[in-house]
């Protein structure tokens, strides 16, 4: 700062001018700035380190909000996408839980279809395949079922004109591709009208048979 001194000077600044030898003495002096020699204005250097710390801090949270903010965008774009595909699967789900009621319901209804299906020909085969399997002078009494499908049992009895009618009979039964499991469970002699006769007893089994069991024997050759 530079102060300028206004006043004339008096005889003992003339003195004092003599004095010293005749040197040129300025009408003015400089003062050094009132904060000293920094040229700081008066300001503390920690104060000046707070205000540069302070804006730091401002532009460094600055930073994070901007940051947050769009991190918290990406975050609700991804909740609206999830919501989005939640609904698109319970939709879906929905849709294959419908088809898999409606095909247990089809699943149902044809195992009655065929449950009843399945019986249909049974007794019409094995009254056929009997019937092809009984030899000459053998006659039937009665047939009945002795346990129910699937594992149909039937016990045939009937008589014969002499026991080797009755093995005829056995073997062309065994023979039978709609028959397995045939065996005599009783056998004796008896009179029909006088006549001596064989009466006998046979169970037998009911099979489905494949394709090429049922071409493997025709009927006309069964039953000779």
């Amino acid at each position: 700062m530079i102060e300028v001194n206004l006043h004339p000077a008096g005889p003992k600044a003339g003195r004092r001018r003599r004095r010293g030898g005749g040197g040129f003495a300025l009408p003015f002096r400089i003062r050094p700035p009132a904060g000293g020699a920094g040229g700081t204005g008066g300001r503390d250097p920690w104060t000046l380190a707070a205000w540069g710390l302070s804006a730091v801090a401002v532009l460094v949270i600055a930073g994070l909000w901007f940051s947050q903010r769009g991190a918290a965008g990406a975050i609700e774009r991804e909740l609206e996408e999830a919501v989005a595909d939640s609904v698109r699967l319970a939709d879906l789900r929905q849709l294959s839980d419908s088809l898999t009621s409606r095909e247990r319901a089809i699943r149902d209804r044809l195992g009655l279809v065929r449950s009843l299906d399945e019986g249909r020909f049974v007794w019409p085969h094995l009254m056929d395949e009997v019937s092809a399997a009984l030899p000459a002078f053998t006659w039937l009494t009665a047939i009945r079922a002795s346990t129910p499908l699937p594992d149909l049992s039937v016990q045939i009895d009937g008589v014969a004109a002499n026991p080797l009618a009755i093995t005829r009979f056995v073997r062309n039964l065994q023979a039978s591709p709609f028959i397995s499991r045939v065996r005599i469970i009783g056998s004796q002699q008896q009179l029909v009208e006088d006549v001596a006769a064989q009466a006998f007893k046979i169970v037998v089994h009911y099979r489905q048979p494949s394709d090429r069991d049922v071409e493997r024997v025709p009927v006309g050759e069964r039953g000779t």
